[in-house]
């Protein structure tokens, strides 16, 4: 008899991925394919569509060149890249670029819904503050300044639905990434009808919204015929990609965490209730989300340029290979002597709400080499995610296992330095590709494979556990009250240097 397998899909704001898992929970093949996206001004970041579709037609050629038979996929789920917005005429074709979750030129946007709609309104249904990566900003941005392609939308969605659509013809989304487009009520798992018509949006835009794990298609001729994949696979709404991150680390119950370093960073705690929120202080970018299961919700900071920053560092200096940038890493002291990163190059949203914040090197000396500049990097990141996780305890949200994945996960001196920052063991699976694994395991669960989480594959008791140096931590203390008060002295600064780029 056949293998069976289930294929999940990644849409990347680095590249599409692809993996193939059995019935066990074990990887039989993966693919990948690489792109970037585009910077046309200062705080904007866009990519077209067509480049994850591509993406995902070359990492499933990988997955077939592998030896994998495409016909014996019994279900696809897909994860992706939140916020940002994809929009499609009346003829369902793609109207120009999207504008990526890491773009920031919304700020204006976002003030003007919160002022429309009121803060505490917004709180009690969106359990969000409208903030520059959310998709709703973006929709009023286009109407003001590109009113000609706001006249022609039809459809608006998400990266991983369009890939649905791509593969199935069918419009649809689901509750986790709904959750960040400041359009959706969280605790009821829906549309919000008041704030949509507020904003005077028409309904028919808006796809259909479902739990993660529904089968809402299946693989149609036309997609059957560009990619290889047999016609009428299920197809599942599909996941978020730091919700299906999570599931594919099997961190879907409360009392378990989860850092994801990709080209964000971001803090997860799932919840099985969405917690009293409140409107104070840095505890407003904290997001409060669906998780991809039924009747679960999860809190969640998130830092924009983690592994981000580590490729611009990689590309700027053109240096050959990651392995080559982090050599000599682990010889540097904690601290970097003296050298702190901000790590805020294109704005930031957690803690601090602010798309003028920008990156900084801090206490540069003779002494320092490439490698002092490398580790400074990543315990800037760090230190980042610090500042996420500490709104999170202080939301009383209780974690006592904390597991990372991405990038971080696959570096050694990287877990060292965070589980250090942290003062909290990590755990670590480092093969594993977790928003694709994430997206596998809702295909099982849509398609039957599996009744519940309780029947998944016994794939979570494994991984690299990285404890913490409490004298490293002493020294990440200090460094991290330097690092904060540095973020603190230069906010007027970057308001000035912003000024001063609009008039240029």
């Amino acid at each position: 008899m056949s293998e069976e397998f289930l294929l999940g899909i990644d849409i990347g704001t680095q590249g599409a991925k692809a993996i193939v898992i059995n019935q066990n929970g074990e990887i039989r093949a993966s693919g990948s394919h690489p792109y970037d996206f585009s910077v046309p001004k200062t705080g904007w970041a866009e990519q077209h569509p067509h480049q994850w579709w591509d993406g995902v037609k070359n990492a499933l050629k990988q997955i077939s060149q592998r030896g994998i038979e495409l016909e014996n996929i019994k279900g696809i789920g897909i994860s992706g890249q939140m916020h940002s917005l994809v929009l499609l005429d009346e003829n369902k074709k793609e109207l120009g670029s999207s504008i990526l979750w890491n773009d920031v030129r919304t700020h204006i946007e976002c003030k003007e819904i919160t002022d429309q709609i009121g803060e505490t309104k917004l709180l009690n249904i969106t359990q969000n503050a409208v903030l520059p990566g959310f998709t709703a900003p973006k929709l009023l941005w286009i109407k003001k300044h590109e009113p000609e392609r706001y006249s022609r939308i039809k459809h608006m969605m998400q990266p991983k639905d369009y890939i649905v659509f791509k593969l199935s013809g069918e419009l649809s989304t689901d509750v986790s990434d709904a959750s960040g487009t400041s359009l959706f009520d969280v605790k009821n798992r829906c549309w919000s009808n008041e704030i949509i018509e507020a904003l005077k949006i028409p309904h028919d835009w808006l796809p259909q919204v479902h739990e993660s794990q529904t089968i809402v298609g299946q693989v149609s001729v036309q997609a059957a015929a560009e990619t290889g994949l047999p016609f009428g696979i299920p197809i599942t709404a599909g996941a978020g990609d730091n919700a299906a991150a999570a599931l594919g680390n099997g961190i879907y119950e409360e009392g378990k965490g989860i850092i994801s370093i990709g080209t964000s960073g971001t803090v997860f705690a799932p919840l099985k209730q969405v917690p009293e929120r409140t409107g104070e202080g840095k505890i407003k970018t904290l997001h409060l989300f669906c998780h991809c299961l039924p009747g679960t919700w999860h809190a969640m900071g998130v830092t924009l340029s983690a592994g981000m920053s580590l490729k611009w560092f990689k590309e700027t200096f053109s240096i050959n290979s990651y392995d080559e940038l982090l050599s000599g890493v682990e010889m540097v002291p904690s601290g970097s002597e003296g050298l702190v990163f901000l790590p805020y190059l294109n704005g930031e949203r957690t803690p601090h709400n602010n798309s003028t914040a920008q990156g900084v090197f801090f206490g540069m000396g003779y002494q320092h080499t490439r490698a002092h500049f490398t580790r400074a990097l990543l315990e800037g990141v760090s230190f980042s995610l610090k500042d996420c996780l500490e709104l999170i305890e202080k939301m009383n949200i209780r974690i006592d296992d904390w597991y990372v994945t991405g990038g971080a996960s696959k570096s050694g001196i990287w877990r060292s330095i965070l589980a250090d920052v942290l003062q909290k063991p990590l755990r670590a699976f480092e093969e594993r590709e977790g928003p694709a694994f994430g997206a596998a395991l809702l295909a099982g669960l849509g398609t039957g494979v599996w009744k519940s989480p309780d029947e998944f594959p016994s794939c979570f008791d494994q991984g690299i556990r990285s404890e913490y140096n409490a004298r490293n931590s002493k020294i990440y203390k200090d460094t991290h009250e330097i690092y904060s008060e540095l973020y603190n002295r230069l906010v007027p600064l970057y308001s000035k240097t912003s000024n001063r780029e609009k008039m240029i």
